[in-house]
This record gives structure tokens, sequence and C-alpha cells, in this order.
């Protein structure tokens, strides 16, 4: 199976997007693309569509690949659009009589697109220009026989992929009630109004594996979040109405999509069934995190007989199809898994890389260190931390850069420059964030 290059893909307003955090994982893949099978089987009146807000790491990937499953549409942004809100309103030729325009005029349009052959825009005609030539008082044929172009104005153009919020201020102050909206050629698109423009259509996004908008796909707060399903801690915003909200105490979104399942009587696919299973072991690290529960193993066994694969086994496959250390750029060490946290009203930005062996730690500690200090100075965070975890002997390592009070602090066993052993935590989300999160809220 290939893996289709990432390319810019609008979203639909007619569709309901199932996507997970902006660094999707493993089971930020496999609960995107569980739940949407899950609500395309029990929802009807909706188009659902799996996505995902960036590229799947190693491991992810190799579970698309090993079941054969479609990697999701790719979000690069969800807020509105010049091209979202215009309507492709019909057009006549700049060499056409006015009666063209007229007729264009008598149902109901208050300004008629100028259009060539090759789909270029050549300004508009207005209502109350052609008003003015019907009443001039000139020879009426003489009026008939001019053609549009003779009263077409300049019209304020926007390029279809323009996100709205960026101009919100100049189209308030601007006179027009009418814009032209054109693709990246210079074509043709359509006519959005004042209205339109100012009360567009919003992308409709359920949020898996997560629920902050910190964590979501770029202009998140600009769409509307139609429910969420995950397993972290809470830190959502406020929405305008109410949504179906699950947040559960288990070790993988994953598992909560197969309990949906298993509940709605449905029996997903074998290839769906190994990447909800993937997913699982991912986030448990085969059952080894403290974040395991037994509904999660339960759901792992039913799964991997759908799937029909040992889950042992597969697991262990799995948690090594990640590259080691020097196999990686810096880029993925740090920013493949990384969530930003607010810590006793500090940020505090936590990555994490699963490692078969620590073997080339060493040789990284400096660079990583160094590219750790430069990006929390440019994203103003009191503390960067990367847990680097081995998968096999189930314990983790912290390379660290912040604020000295905050250095100071840290109750770890410092064992290097920057360096500390975290002995048998393999959690950040279950044992590395309460951690930090009760130093910051004491101190200072």
């Amino acid at each position: 199976m290939s893996i289709i290059k990432d390319r810019y893909e609008s979203w639909d307003p007619n569709v309901t997007y199932v996507v997970g955090h902006q660094r999707p994982d493993t089971d930020s893949i496999a609960s995107a693309l569980g739940y949407a099978w899950y609500l395309s089987q029990t929802s009807t009146d909706i188009t659902v569509v799996a996505a995902r807000a960036g590229q799947p790491g190693k491991q992810a990937l190799f579970a698309i690949k090993r079941f054969e499953q479609p990697n999701p549409q790719l979000l690069t942004g969800v807020a509105p659009t010049f091209g979202h809100a215009a309507r492709r309103q019909p057009f006549v030729r700049p060499t056409e009589g006015l009666p063209a325009a007229m007729m264009r005029v008598a149902e109901g349009e208050r300004v008629i697109p100028l259009v060539d052959e090759d789909n270029i825009p050549h300004g508009v005609v207005t209502s109350l220009a052609l008003a003015r030539a019907y009443t001039a008082p000139v020879n009426i044929m003489q009026t008939l026989a001019q053609p549009c172009s003779s009263l077409a104005e300049p019209p304020q153009l926007f390029y279809s992929r323009d996100k709205i919020s960026d101009h919100r201020n100049s189209l308030l102050r601007s006179e027009n009630d009418d814009f032209l909206v054109v693709n990246d050629e210079g074509k043709y698109v359509g006519v959005a109004t004042r209205r339109r423009i100012l009360e567009p259509p919003r992308a409709r996004l359920f949020l898996v594996d997560h629920n902050e908008l910190a964590q979501a796909v770029t202009d998140a707060e600009e769409a509307e979040i139609v429910g969420v399903l995950d397993h972290h801690r809470l830190g959502n915003s406020p929405t305008a109405s109410p949504i179906p909200f699950v947040v559960d105490v288990v070790g993988s979104t994953s598992t909560l999509v197969a309990e949906l399942c298993k509940t709605a009587g449905l029996t997903p696919p074998s290839g769906l069934a190994g990447m909800l299973l993937s997913g699982i072991l991912s986030d448990t690290l085969v059952f080894r995190s403290p974040t395991t529960t037994p509904r999660d193993t339960v759901c792992a066994e039913w799964l991997s007989a759908l799937a029909m694969v040992d889950r042992f086994a597969y697991g262990e496959e799995l948690l090594h199809a990640a590259p080691g250390l020097g196999a990686r750029t810096v880029q993925e060490i740090l920013d493949n898994d990384r969530k930003i946290y607010q810590m006793g009203g500090h940020p505090v930005s936590l990555a994490q890389v699963e490692v078969t062996g620590y073997q080339s730690l060493p040789e990284r500690r400096e660079e990583l260190l160094a590219t750790m200090e430069e990006w929390r100075q440019r994203e103003g965070t009191s503390l960067f931390g990367l847990m680097v975890t081995d998968v096999v002997t189930g314990t983790s390592r912290m390379l660290t850069r912040g604020d000295k009070w905050v250095m100071t602090a840290l109750p770890f066993n410092r064992i290097g420059e920057g360096e500390y052993d975290l002995e048998g935590m393999v959690s950040r989300k279950k044992q590395l964030v309460p951690a930090l999160s009760a130093i910051l809220d004491e101190t200072r």
C-alpha cells in the first residue's frame, strides 16, 4: 500500500471530520479511523470523514501499511475562507449587451460579474449603474447596444483560500456588500456577500484523543466542535451548545471506540480492528504502562481475534517499528509527540519519544538540549522536557531545559547536564505530568 504525499486539502462544510491532535500518534490515527467508521454506521444523516492534523509517525504509518488502512485526510487548517463564503453566481461576458446584465438584475442579483472566455473577471456591473444607464436621456436603442464592459466597475477581489478572519477588519470598513472571489490562478469562483462573509459556514469537528484547542488542528477555534472522545485530562473550551463529550479513564482512545462498537453490536472489519488494536498496544506499551486498565486488555483481546494476530507478538513488532534516535532528525524526536500544558499558570512543553535502548542518547544529547532551549525561548515556556522511554526495560530518562527556579525544583535523580533518570516512569500523562504539575503549583 502506498501512502499519498501530503497536499493541501480544503475542508468541506457538508462533512463532519473526526480528527486527532496536531502530532498524530498511532492511537490518534486509529481512533479517528475507527470512530469515523462507527459514526458512519450509526448516523445516516451526516457524512463522516476521518482526518489528521499532521504527518503520522513511523509507528502509525507501519500500522496503516500492516493493516492496509487509508491514511486519514490531511487538514492543514479549518478556518472559514472566502471560497467557503462564495456562491457560484451566474455571470455575463464583457462583450454582451446591457440587456444580458439587466436579465440578471431582474432575477434578483445586485452585482453582475463580467467574466471572459478564459474565466477571468473583468469587473462588475451594478444594478444602480444599469438603472442610471436606462434612465439617461439618450436613445434607448443606443443604450441597449452598449456592451456590459461600458458600465464595468473594478471589483474588490479576494482569493478563495484567503482566511476571512485575516480580512475581517477591512471588510467591516468597506462600503461594498458584494465581493468577487477567484482561485490561485485568478479565475472566477463566485460572489461572496457581506452577510455570508460575516456568518460563514464553519467546519464540523469531532475531536478524538484530545480535548484542548491548543492541541487541535490549526484554527479549530473558528470551527464548530460537535463532539469529543478522549482519555486525557480536561482542558476543553466552552461550546455554544451541548455536545457529546466523553473523557474516560482508559489507556487508549481506541479502547473507547472498540467499546462503542461492541455496545452497538458492530463488528469492525479485520483491517480496522487491527488498526484499533495498534492504538491500544501503542498507548499502553503492550499493557506495561500504568495507564492500562482491564478494559484495554478486554478490547485488545477482542480486536486481536478480529484482526487475526497475536496481540503480544504483534505488540512487540509495533513497538520496534519506530526508528531509534540515531535515525531520526531533531525535529522528529522533539515534535512528533509533543504537547503544551498549563501548570500552575506556567506553560510547559513536554515531548515523548519511545526507543528500544539508550545507546544513541549520549551522542544526540547536546544537539537535542540546544534545540530545546532555542524552542523554549521562542515559545516562552517555563520548561521544555523530552521524555525518552525505553519500551523494553520500562524506564525513562528526561532531557530538560527551563527557567532556573523550575530546574532547581525538579525532584528527579540528575545523571548528567540537563538529563534526569525517571526510573520506572513510562506514562507522560499519568506519571510525569502530575509530578511536574505538583512542583509548579507549589513553587513560586
